[in-house]
């Protein structure tokens, strides 16, 4: 992970980057351990509070671990790389999540403030990892880039999840802290997000080690949990995006692209196949080990709905269709406010969007009155926040913003067919990610002028803003090995 720090940096001595155009340096490093210590601050409520403790305590799988690991010995290491693992009530094969288990049995016993522990540190290591690929894959200015990827940090931890049975209303990494099993969607994340750090050196770089290490750090990953089987996919989206249209082109469109030509493909057919071996391997030494299996399209559909739209689908199905109405609204009212080249004061936009949702709540709901009600009020700004962001991706074009949404879609395979608040551990680091692009991009459009905020009328964009617009694409990366991105 310090060698990661050491290859963004741009300047491998002092390990230093600009964030903000001039003179002045700042350690990367601070900025990494900031985001380390948004992921502790943010679960530490979760690893030390004893009412916490209590309420995991008697998790059944939490008990069912430690009864195993207290009954295992080291002749059973072997059993683990050749049969189920650890946990034998629950077929899986995760040899390596086995051991760790055991030797955090051997460390804290029943105790399971130690294990928590554990887990919240190695979350705290996982948001420095997310902190370092938003800093990678972000466009724009050394600080827009260091902004945006602690934000994506702070999204990861405020991303909220299904609820389950005995799991906590809280955030999706604040439950996997207090619920210590886990650990095994935590280790595999964090191995994941290492080897795409590596992977994506080698895409700007031409670095042979990166690739090696990518691959190597994959297969630990999906020893300890099946959820990196979506990594080759992954890794075609990134290929996609550091090398362009090229990298999912079968044939080279010039000279210059003829290396990155179908560079996706040959990334992402080759991990599939080696998925599908590690499934065939493991439904021989597991029988009865979770594996895909055959849906309906209806099965499929409603989980995309699910997993693409989950609250605004429970806020139209608790509230109704009239909300929909006023949020999309409200959006338009927004949208074309920040877009028109001259606008009034903002207290005539502001008066039009009242008055429009109070008529459109009279009209299909029957009252005008409702748009009064707080928990309304918060329902409909939920609605319309996720209108501006589809709006928002609309009109994104360049940046990592479509592969991460890309990425999103196929880090939720592995869980089309399992239960359990816990899975949305990974999809969390990504949608923070994805949301973390989306702002940045606003932010960068308010600075060359495509979105206004204050009422300039028939002013030209600020000189700032130009510059911004004109560098927003370079990466600390590509400063230093010379390389472009689409």
């Amino acid at each position: 992970m310090s060698s990661a720090v050491n290859d963004l940096s741009g300047d491998s001595s002092p390990k230093r980057v600009a964030l903000d155009g001039s003179h002045a340096q700042e350690p990367l490093r601070v900025w990494f351990w900031a985001a380390v210590i948004i992921g502790l601050l943010a679960t530490g409520h979760a690893a030390f509070s004893p009412a916490i403790l209590a309420h995991y305590a008697d998790s059944p799988d939490s008990v069912d671990i430690t009864r195993w690991a207290e009954k295992a010995t080291v002749a059973d290491i072997p059993l683990w790389w050749s049969g189920s693992w650890i946990q034998r009530s629950s077929p899986y094969f995760r040899p390596l999540s086995s051991m760790v288990f055991w030797f955090e049995y051997l460390a804290f016993g029943w105790n399971f403030q130690g294990h928590v522990v554990i887990s919240w540190l190695l979350h705290g290591g996982i948001c420095g990892l997310v902190f370092l690929l938003g800093l990678a894959w972000f466009p724009g200015r050394p600080g827009q880039r260091v902004a945006s990827a602690l934000l994506a940090v702070v999204l990861f931890n405020v991303r909220l999840g299904p609820q389950g049975p005995g799991w906590l209303p809280a955030p999706v990494a604040y439950g996997v802290v207090a619920w210590w099993p886990g650990q095994t969607d935590q280790w595999s994340l964090c191995f994941s997000l290492w080897a795409l750090l590596n992977l994506d050196r080698w895409l700007v770089r031409d670095n042979s080690r990166g690739l090696r290490n990518a691959i190597v750090l994959w297969i630990v990953a999906l020893l300890f949990k099946e959820m990196a089987v979506s990594l080759p996919l992954v890794a075609g989206l990134l290929a996609w995006y550091r090398k362009g249209r090229s990298a999912v082109s079968l044939r080279a469109i010039g000279i210059q692209s003829a290396p990155a030509a179908g560079l996706s493909w040959k990334l992402a057919v080759p991990g599939l196949l080696l998925v599908a071996g590690f499934l065939a391997l493991r439904s021989l030494l597991v029988p009865g080990a979770w594996g895909p299996k055959v849906r309906t399209f209806d099965y499929f559909l409603s989980k995309a709905v699910w997993y693409a739209a989950e609250l605004p689908r429970a806020i139209v199905i608790a509230r109704g269709i009239w909300v929909v109405a006023i949020a999309l609204f409200v959006a338009h009212c927004i949208y074309a406010y920040v877009r028109l080249p001259k606008r009034p004061a903002i207290v005539w936009p502001i008066l039009v969007s009242v008055v429009g949702a109070g008529a459109l709540a009279q009209w299909l709901y029957g009252n005008f009155a409702v748009i009064t009600i707080p928990s309304e009020l918060l329902a409909i700004a939920r609605l319309t926040l996720f209108a501006l962001g589809l709006m928002v991706l609309i009109h994104t074009h360049r940046g990592p913003t479509w592969p991460l949404l890309g990425m999103l879609a196929a880090i939720h395979v592995p869980v089309l067919h399992v239960q359990g608040p816990h899975y949305f551990y990974w999809p969390a680091a990504f949608w923070g990610l994805f949301n973390a692009s989306l702002l940045l991009h606003v932010w960068q459009r308010s600075e060359d002028g495509t979105i206004r905020w204050a009422a300039r009328a028939g002013k030209a964009p600020s000189p700032a803003g130009a510059d911004a617009h004109a560098c927003r694409d370079d990466t600390i990366t590509q400063q230093k090995s010379g390389h472009e991105d689409e």
